[in-house]
Parts: structure tokens; C-alpha cells; sequence
């Protein structure tokens, strides 16, 4: 055993904080993110019995996040709103019949309850409330799988295992012969393989199959997903299942689309053989279905995949508006491809100041559709004048004639870009610094060079997207 309590209340307080304020814009984004916290904080704990309470604490906040959207689209009236409703309504469902005797769990069950075709916008909040002034039992160690000896065996082996032991573990997904990623991109219109490995600690008598099923949100149009089906094994338990299907997105997404999200729920047949079982594990598959080889981002690729992964890591911010991130797409492109061009074609061969770098840069963001006229120069903020700005994204830009600079090297810089955030009430600022000193060696791969620089405030932090562009490249033929 090992205290983790330091680790994972923080995760506790903020989701509390979360379900306590008023819902507003970016609320469904904040809310998923708390969820994704306090599922990794059930994960540290291991088999402890505080793991279970903190999955249904996470469940319970994606029920939140459901209806918070499902409030969202009636408002803004988009088609097929009750979607989002039914998603929450089933989800508390499946909760409610894994949830046992605690205090805490029966009181998650209760507040989620009155969600149904009844619910009307006024009742979300009040479930909200309910649900952060549950008390929580304070678990102070983790309990890890323990290495059962070679001599105890045998012993274990012979144990009868416990009613409540009825579970199904996720080992792994696998697509493509390869482990699935938390996010995993997979391109649309073609044909994938999805392995599936489990463990289910015990078969009921009266049951002769077990079938997972996807279940999702996502317009059934837009997917392919198997269900996988288990006969009943021979031998003792636990039993260990493998199982390979295909799967298909037929829709690729936008750059600023979420991931498509499924979850697979485990059922015992025949219906009337002991249920629910309890899915731990790798329990969502997310899946990016952008075909960035028919559209790409920048024009290269290993420069998109790293935008990909920055824009993940800003959504998962619970903070961070989901306003906020869409603005910052149309940057992240702009300049990713300005960092290519500046290495392929070299675009700054020459040491230039940072008046006719910022002249350069206006021009270039200026040419691109998604940006024009929104683009802003000498916005004022904080008592002073940012270089650009695009939708209220602040934008800083340096020039560095004399000294060579590393991608760490920017984290000087970014506290000015981070003060400009602060003073606009964002969390979100941009930092491109042109390093046209001259130089001996060979350029540095393109996607180094994008990174996210957290700056701490009082509050929370800034985070400041950096570009590290390359300038004053020798020629190749210089190295011969």
C-alpha cells in the first residue's frame, strides 16, 4: 500500500468547485475534463474500495457534462437535442446498477434520478449542487494488484470467489495489431481492425454468453463498431478472452471536432442470468477520425500530429474555455506551416529585427481566410500594447539575432505573452520567436519546435503556445 491521498484529492476539490459554480460557456469541456481527472485518481487506486466510489464519482460528472449539452443544443436549437439527454439518462442507468450499499454511491444514485423525459433546464443545476454536497469517505492509500508467491498458489487458486467479485477487465484494445492510445487517430472510409483482450473474474452459473456492446452518442450513421460475444469457457476462473472485429468511421472530423467517444457495456445472457457486471479497465475508445492526408493542417505532416496532440492537451484543461481553443486552431495551423516553410524553404536566411519580422508575420496571417480581418495589431492589454491579436488570442513575437536558441530556450519569453492573457481574462496566448542568428549546424525537426509553455499565476496558469521558427539555416552544401 502507498498514501496517494496528496495526489489525487486536488482532482476531488476542483470537480467540487466545478459541479458548485454556475454553468457557462465552456462548461461541458471543464466538466469532461474533471471527469477524465477523477477516473485517472480511481485508476491510482488500484482494488481499493475507494476506486469504485471515485468511478461512479466520474460517471456522475459525465451525466453532468450531458446535460449541460443537452442544454446548450435545445438552446441553440440544434436538431435531435434530446440525444444528450437519453446519453445522460442511460448512463445514470447503468451507474445506478452497478452502485453499491455506500452512502456515497446510493446518494450519487439518488441525485441522478430524476433525470428522465420529465427533466426541464431549471432541474440541472439543482443536480449539480446535489451532487457536490455528497460526502465523500477520505481514502488515504492506494492498493495495488499484490504478487501472489509460488508457494500460495495453489491456495488462491482454490478459493471461492466472492459473489460481488463479478467483473469484466479490460486488458487492452488493440487496432491494427498495435495498443490503442487515450486518443487514437484512425482514418476514416477504411477498414480496421479492433482486438479486444479481457478478463472476467467469474462466469455465473445460469449464464452461457457474455456480449459487449459499443454504446455511444455519435449518429449510428457515422460508425461501424462490433459486438463481441464470449461462450461460456471450461477451466477456473479468472478467465481470459480474446476476440478480433472490424470496425469503420465513415465520417472524418474537422480540426476543431471532439474525438468520437464509445464505451463498451458487458451483459450476461440469457437477460435473467446475474447482472450488472462492472466494466474496469480501458473503458472508452476514443477515436480521431480526421483524414489530414486528404486535408491537411498545415501541409506537414509531423507538424500536424504534434498540433493534434497540443489541442488534446488544451482541451483537457478543465479551465480553458472550449471558445478559447477554437480560436487558437486557426493560429496553431498558421503558424505551423510558417515554421515549415521557414525550414524548407528558408525563409529568414538574413538576421532581421523584430519590427519587420512582426511586418512579415501580420502579412502572413493576414493571407489566410480563417484569419483576415480578425487579426489585430497593437491590441492594448495589461497597460501595454501586444505585437497581434487574433479573436482576443494574444500574440507575442521576438527576434533573436545574435544567440542560438533551443525550444526550452523560449520559456524567457513567455511570461510577457502570458501577462497579455491575464490582462484579456484568458488562458490561452501565443509566442513565436524567430531565431536568425547565424548557424553551423543543421536545423532541428520542425514539430521540436511547437511546445506548450505553462506560465503560474495567482489563480491558474497561462498557457502560452510556442513556436520556435528557424531562420539563418546554412546551406546544405556548407557541410560538404
Amino acid at each position: 500500500m502507498s498514501a496517494i491521498l496528496e495526489q489525487v484529492f486536488p482532482s476531488r476539490i476542483e470537480a467540487t468547485l466545478l459541479l458548485r459554480s454556475e454553468s457557462g460557456e465552456g462548461d461541458v469541456d471543464a466538466l469532461k475534463g474533471a471527469a477524465h481527472s477523477i477516473r485517472k485518481a480511481a485508476d491510482a487506486f488500484g482494488r481499493a474500495p475507494a476506486a469504485k466510489l471515485w468511478f461512479s464519482l466520474a460517471e456522475a460528472i459525465e451525466c453532468v457534462r450531458f446535460l449541460e449539452d443537452w442544454k446548450r443544443a435545445l438552446l441553440s436549437g440544434e436538431a435531435d437535442s434530446d440525444r444528450l439527454l437519453r446519453a445522460a439518462a442511460a448512463r445514470a442507468k447503468v451507474m445506478a446498477d452497478s452502485a453499491g450499499n455506500t452512502v456515497f454511491e446510493q446518494g450519487l444514485v439518488e441525485a441522478l434520478s430524476k433525470i428522465g423525459e420529465e427533466l426541464t433546464l431549471d432541474d440541472v443545476a439543482p443536480i449539480r449542487k446535489r451532487i457536490s454536497e455528497i460526502p465523500m469517505p477520505v481514502a488515504m492509500c492506494s492498493d495495488p494488484e499484490p504478487t501472489i508467491p509460488d508457494w500460495a498458489r495453489s491456495h488462491h487458486r482454490d478459493r471461492e470467489p466472492k459473489k460481488e467479485d463479478l467483473a469484466v477487465a479490460f486488458l487492452e484494445f488493440s487496432i491494427n495489431g498495435q495498443p490503442a492510445a487515450e486518443i487514437q487517430w484512425l482514418p476514416s472510409r477504411q477498414t480496421h481492425d479492433l482486438e479486444i483482450s479481457i478478463k472476467v473474474s467469474r462466469w455465473p452459473d445460469d449464464a452461457e454468453r457474455l456480449h459487449l456492446t459499443p454504446v455511444s452518442i455519435e449518429p449510428e450513421s457515422t460508425f461501424d463498431l462490433p459486438t463481441f460475444v464470449f461462450d461460456r469457457p471450461k477451466g477456473e476462473a479468472p478467465f481470459l478472452f480474446k476476440q478480433r472485429g472490424r470496425m469503420v468511421l465513415h465520417a472524418p472530423q474537422s480540426l476543431s471536432a471532439h474525438p468520437y467517444e464509445f464505451i463498451y457495456a458487458a451483459e450476461f445472457s440469457p437477460l435473467g442470468s446475474e447482472q450488472p457486471v462492472i466494466v474496469a479497465g480501458q473503458r472508452i475508445l476514443r477515436l480521431d477520425g480526421a483524414d489530414h492526408s486528404q486535408n491537411p493542417i498545415t501541409g506537414y505532416p509531423a507538424v500536424d500530429r504534434k498540433i493534434l496532440d497540443l489541442r488534446e492537451k488544451l482541451r483537457l484543461e478543465p479551465r480553458i474555455a472550449e471558445s478559447e481553443v477554437l480560436a487558437s486552431l486557426p493560429l496553431l495551423a498558421a503558424f505551423g506551416n510558417l515554421a515549415g516553410q521557414s525550414v524548407q524553404d528558408a525563409r529568414y536566411p538574413t538576421q532581421i529585427d523584430e519590427a519587420t519580422f512582426q511586418k512579415d508575420v501580420r502579412q502572413f496571417l493576414r493571407q489566410h481566410p480563417n484569419i483576415g480581418v480578425d487579426l489585430e495589431e497593437q491590441a492594448y492589454a495589461t497597460g501595454g500594447r501586444t505585437d497581434l491579436s487574433y479573436r482576443g488570442v494574444r500574440i507575442e513575437l521576438k527576434s533573436e539575432q545574435r544567440r542560438n536558441l533551443r525550444p526550452d530556450d523560449c520559456k524567457k519569453f513567455a511570461e510577457q505573452a502570458a501577462s497579455y492573457a491575464v490582462g484579456t481574462n484568458r488562458l490561452i496566448a501565443f509566442l513565436c520567436v524567430l531565431d536568425c542568428s547565424p548557424k553551423s549546424t543543421p536545423p532541428f525537426p520542425v514539430e521540436d519546435g511547437l511546445l506548450i509553455i505553462p506560465v503560474e499565476t495567482k489563480s491558474a496558469p497561462v498557457y502560452v503556445i510556442t513556436f520556435l521558427i528557424q531562420g539563418g539555416i546554412p546551406k546544405p552544401s556548407s557541410f560538404s
